[in-house]
């Protein structure tokens, strides 16, 4: 933030009110100011005033003066327009329902949000039970399956690291990386990059279960490869391939 903050075009102030709404998670059922603070770095007298102005305008709601804080309508009409507003969405959701019921592994699309990858659309198998994961969950990008996916997809730059290097070896060779416990040690996962649109921005699909339903011999000769059919399918769905 600091190397933004120095642009004159940058208002601090809407920057910060942003970072706010950022501090909430799927799992947080509600947020004070001191835990907002805390979170945020920013002084208890700024989120104060911060969260005040947000909730006048619906973006935070709280029952009573001296309760904490909860993501408002404001907020929720802003992330589901934004969420509408990938088409390809209704598309991938018959395809990916099959995916999910075909492996029995839970099913997302995620795309970067700073140094995470959020899942923005998910599918579960109905038939047996899936990872705890929802929609709105944030991973790391550099040792989960699909924020590794999303930075091995970046165009090539001298500032890639070694790790960044191999999983694009590894996406050339066979399409989608792996990960073994590696956010989380009791979850394996594979993923794969999908740009929609090559001006827009990257996605990346994943399939995920717990590591004693998804050893990495099953997620390389089953899950991946019907992972990266199911891809294929989308895009050929929406006249890409």
């Amino acid at each position: 933030m600091e190397k933004t903050a120095k642009d004159a075009r940058y208002a601090s102030t809407l920057g910060k009110g942003l970072i706010i709404l950022r501090a909430f998670t799927p799992s947080d059922g509600a947020l004070g100011n001191r835990e907002i603070s805390r979170r945020t770095g920013f002084p208890s007298a700024t989120v104060s005033r911060l969260t005040y102005t947000l909730a006048q305008h619906g973006f935070l709601i709280q029952q009573h003066p001296s309760e904490a804080f909860k993501l408002g309508p404001a907020a929720i009409a802003v992330g589901y327009t934004a969420r509408e507003g990938f088409s390809f969405f209704q598309q991938a959701d018959p395809i990916m329902q099959d995916l999910a019921e075909q492996t029995s592994t839970l099913v997302a699309v995620c795309v970067q949000d700073e140094s995470d990858a959020i899942m923005a659309r998910i599918w579960r198998p109905t038939r047996r039970p899936s990872i705890w994961l929802s929609e709105g969950h944030r991973l790391p990008l550099d040792n989960s399956a699909p924020g590794r996916a999303l930075l091995a997809s970046r165009p090539v730059s001298d500032t890639d690291s070694d790790a960044i290097k191999l999983d694009r070896q590894t996406l050339i060779a066979r399409g989608f990386v792996t990960s073994i416990g590696g956010w989380n040690r009791e979850i394996n996962a594979c993923a794969t990059p999908f740009s929609p649109d090559p001006m827009g921005l990257p996605f990346a699909f994943l399939c995920g279960a717990l590591g004693e339903s998804l050893g990495e011999p099953r997620l390389l000769n089953e899950v991946g490869p019907a992972l990266l059919s199911s891809v294929t399918r989308l895009k050929a769905a929406m006249g890409l391939a």
